[in-house]
């Protein structure tokens, strides 16, 4: 504030003189208020409406919502590691192994299919490998299917894919499961029937067949010496790796 300070009146100013100054002091007076006023007013903060805040920028790195246990990735990697368990990886290329996981998986998911029986039985018919063909048989494929067995379930022939193949190994077995009441009761005899082929399986079931014929699967049945074997392999291979479990088997 500013005060108006007189020290000094002389005794002869008259009365209206006196009014007149007290009246300018007091004039004075209030201005000094009324800039002091507008001074803070100028200075203290402008209060604002608070906005609706906009919608979030997305982030670039939000983590992956995790899979559930048994998921579909969760599941292919597992295939892969017992791939690599199974075969030496010097055997494999990185790829082709990957490739077959990955296949495996979501054929037998398609099929409704026991993906550790798919996986033994792909162990037993080419050790695992993606693009195996057997140059007699014509057979291709992991599952090793024969153009009689791509017939029989409708597949065209010759098969390029992966995927086609393993998915005309799995129908085939589902057939034969259907077809005849021995498989229909046993893994076993399905597997027995899908290596020999319908007439050979016959003349195996009837004791026809020896140690002497070149057929490589019934000499493995037959448990002839040299013989690497067959349904035996399929199953061992497929309980040693529960984790790929998927389905229950059918029969025995």
């Amino acid at each position: 504030m500013v005060w108006l300070e007189r020290k000094t009146v002389k005794s002869d100013v008259d009365k209206g003189q006196q009014i007149r100054v007290a009246a300018a002091g007091g004039a004075l007076l209030v201005s000094a208020v009324l800039a002091q006023r507008i001074v803070t007013q100028r200075s203290a903060p402008v209060a604002t409406t608070p906005q609706p805040a906009g919608p979030a920028a997305p982030s670039t790195g939000t983590p992956a919502v995790p899979r559930p246990a048994g998921s579909a990735p969760s599941l292919i990697d597992r295939c892969e590691a017992a791939i690599l368990r199974e075969v030496p990886a010097r055997r494999l290329s990185p790829v082709a192994t990957r490739t077959l996981a990955i296949q495996l998986v979501t054929v037998c998911a398609e099929e409704g299919y026991p993906l550790d029986l798919a996986f033994g039985h792909a162990y037993a018919e080419s050790s695992l490998q993606l693009t195996a063909v057997n140059p007699s048989s014509k057979a291709t494929g992991p599952l090793q299917v024969t153009p009689i067995a791509a017939q029989q379930v409708g597949a065209a022939w010759p098969m390029t894919t992966p995927a086609a193949q393993i998915r005309a190994g799995l129908r085939y077995m589902k057939w034969l499961r259907s077809a005849y009441p021995a498989c229909r009761s046993s893994v076993r005899e399905t597997l027995r029937h899908y290596g020999m082929g319908p007439g050979n399986w016959q003349k195996y079931k009837r004791g026809e067949l020896t140690c002497s014929t070149p057929l490589s699967v019934a000499r493995a049945e037959l448990g002839c010496q040299g013989a690497r074997p067959y349904s035996a392999t399929v199953l061992a291979i497929a309980q040693r790796h529960p984790e790929l479990k998927t389905t229950a088997w059918w029969g025995s």
